[in-house]
């Protein structure tokens, strides 16, 4: 299992409030085996389910985690360019897919895994996230020239608009209303951005090495995952003052998370090569 490394000491927002230590004694309160070359999670489900992306030797597949027994019930085969996934609240399973010069999204059965369609789009797809009304999935695609996120309709399976980020956005993540679109960047960068008016309206520092990040289901907090190469945590961003007010500990190999639907817990999804977990932490107050 990815081993737990606490976080000591912080960084400094651009609002200049310094963090606070993650807690040395907060553990785990459940560890779920996962399989190896675990690379993505999708939502906790009302269901009790979780999918799983793996991907390992050049092919890649689904599997779905009962969070009840521990035990992965099902497990779907995906195509190899398959690399982030997400779970709306209908149940839709949004499946990213990017090979070198194309990319698609894919919609599935949440219960099944079964293929209901795809979606073609304009450059391969990095990551995916699905908006809160339960239709909209947001598509993250770029070349080494451009990146934007797109917005798909999983009802319809039509692509709308097309909102430009930052090169280097590795993960995104839109608040509970669908107004505004927060872009992580490689270097350690949030812009807050209006879907609408396609417009930055802030940004601010939020880690050295920031990999992925989720939201609460109220959209008044953001989770950043850190890793620094020794160090790995998560930031606890207030949303309404761009300011962390906390650090949680995050196992090592973590390469994403996801917020309960109760907003109390964070899942966070641990692979290598060789191995793979979820591991359940408390947020805490």
């Amino acid at each position: 299992m990815g081993g737990l490394v606490a976080a000591c000491g912080g960084s400094t927002s651009a609002a200049g409030t310094s963090t606070t230590a993650a807690t040395h004694a907060l553990r785990p309160t459940r560890t779920y085996p996962g399989p190896a070359g675990l690379t993505a999670g999708g939502q906790p489900q009302p269901n009790g389910y979780l999918w799983l992306l793996a991907r390992s030797h050049g092919s890649a597949n689904l599997q779905q985690l009962n969070l009840t027994t521990g035990k992965l019930d099902q497990v779907v085969p995906e195509s190899a360019g398959a690399n982030s996934i997400s779970q709306s609240s209908s149940g839709v399973l949004g499946v990213g897919v990017g090979t070198a010069t194309t990319g698609a999204l894919e919609f599935r059965n949440g219960s099944s895994g079964v293929l209901l369609s795809t979606v073609p789009i304009g450059a391969p797809v990095k990551g995916v996230f699905a908006g809160a009304d339960g239709s909209t999935f947001y598509a993250l695609d770029g070349t080494s020239s451009s990146a934007s996120v797109t917005l798909v309709d999983s009802q319809t399976d039509k692509a709308s608009v097309s909102v430009p980020v930052p090169l280097d956005t590795t993960a995104i993540a839109v608040d509970p209303s669908g107004a505004d679109l927060f872009a992580l960047g490689a270097g350690g960068t949030l812009d807050e951005i209006t879907v609408g008016s396609q417009t930055v309206n802030a940004s601010f520092t939020v880690g050295t090495k920031p990999l992925q990040l989720a939201i609460s289901p109220n959209g008044s907090t953001i989770y950043v995952l850190n890793s620094d190469g020794s160090i790995d945590d998560v930031g606890v961003i207030d949303a309404n003052t761009e300011r962390q007010t906390k650090a949680l500990p995050a196992p090592t190999d973590a390469v994403g998370l996801q917020v309960s639907i109760d907003g109390q817990s964070l899942y966070d999804i641990v692979g290598t090569p060789s191995y793979g977990n979820v591991q359940v932490f408390p947020i805490g107050s």
